[in-house]
């Protein structure tokens, strides 16, 4: 081990110690500021050369649920058609003479909650400083002790609207359709605080044309039991006192637009936010920088 990495691992332990999910951000020297900048850049651009550049020649990528990525060609290869939404925030960090740190967390937009956390470790070239090795990892924990043995409760994603017929319907479909991508063993429902009889015409009819038959569909009121043992709960501008029965926190998405009369707007907006929670839930590398 190089001795500037056993400086860098031996700095990290007294910061990590008592870390929570509550940490503030705080303000980088602008050198640093820029690592953080940079990086943004490239992965909201998908420019994958452009990321690898931020490496030294012989720098690390040891990301989660991969064996280990070396060198900057290897690295251009390995983010090659990934980026999309990053905010990255820093925690800590601290250098001295030609190598440092920066530890942060990273969400998909700014002022959203942290979805994982990362130690980028740096080495300072020719006056800049550069990417060593980039770790990160998710906030939340894998199902455990296997997906595949958790009943239907413990994979459940709630949503819920006033109605049940509209943007608790939209979510749930398009959250099954991208978790089914990812291989993510979970299955949403939609449920209503007063649920109508039928889902309107018109969202019906955007729905089939993303390819999802909601013609058998039958609105459910939310009940207790859909409650119990959910792994989410996400209230769509709505609340109900069932809501406090869960033994988890629930997402409020109180700003979505109406799907009734913007319904590209309402469901790119949901799209984007299934993306992210799903990112919490299940994380992969492919989803995390």
């Amino acid at each position: 081990m190089r001795s500037s990495g056993a400086f860098v691992i031996a700095a990290l332990i007294p910061v990590c110690a008592g870390a929570d999910t509550a940490l503030p951000s705080l303000t980088l020297p602008t050198p640093l500021a820029r690592v953080l900048a940079d990086y943004e850049t490239a992965w909201q651009n998908k420019d994958a050369a452009a990321l690898a550049g931020l490496f030294t020649e012989d720098g690390f990528v040891l990301s989660s649920g991969n064996p280990p990525i070396r060198g900057r060609a290897q690295i251009e290869k390995h983010y090659g058609g990934q980026g999309g939404p990053l905010a990255l925030r820093a925690l800590a960090f601290a250098t001295e003479g030609s190598v440092g740190y920066i530890i942060g967390g990273f969400a998909r937009a700014k002022d959203e909650l942290d979805i994982g956390k990362f130690t980028l470790t740096l080495r300072r070239e020719r006056g800049r400083w550069m990417i060593m090795s980039d770790m990160d990892n998710g906030n939340a924990r894998r199902p455990s002790p296997s997906a595949a043995n958790l009943g239907p409760a413990a994979r459940r994603v709630v949503f819920v609207c006033e109605h049940g017929t509209v943007k608790s319907v939209v979510a749930a479909h398009w959250f099954n359709r991208l978790a089914a991508e990812r291989r993510a063993p979970f299955r949403a429902i939609s449920r209503g605080v007063a649920p109508d009889a039928n889902i309107p015409s018109p969202v019906a009819a955007n729905l089939a044309t993303d390819g999802f038959d909601v013609a058998a569909f039958t609105p459910q009121p939310l009940a207790s039991a859909d409650i119990a043992g959910a792994v989410q709960i996400v209230a769509i501008g709505v609340d109900s006192p069932l809501l406090a029965e869960a033994r988890i926190p629930v997402a409020r998405w109180n700003d979505i637009p109406p799907a009734s009369t913007d319904y590209a707007a309402s469901r790119d907006t949901m799209r984007a936010r299934i993306g992210g929670l799903l990112d919490s839930l299940w994380p992969r590398s492919s989803s995390q920088p």
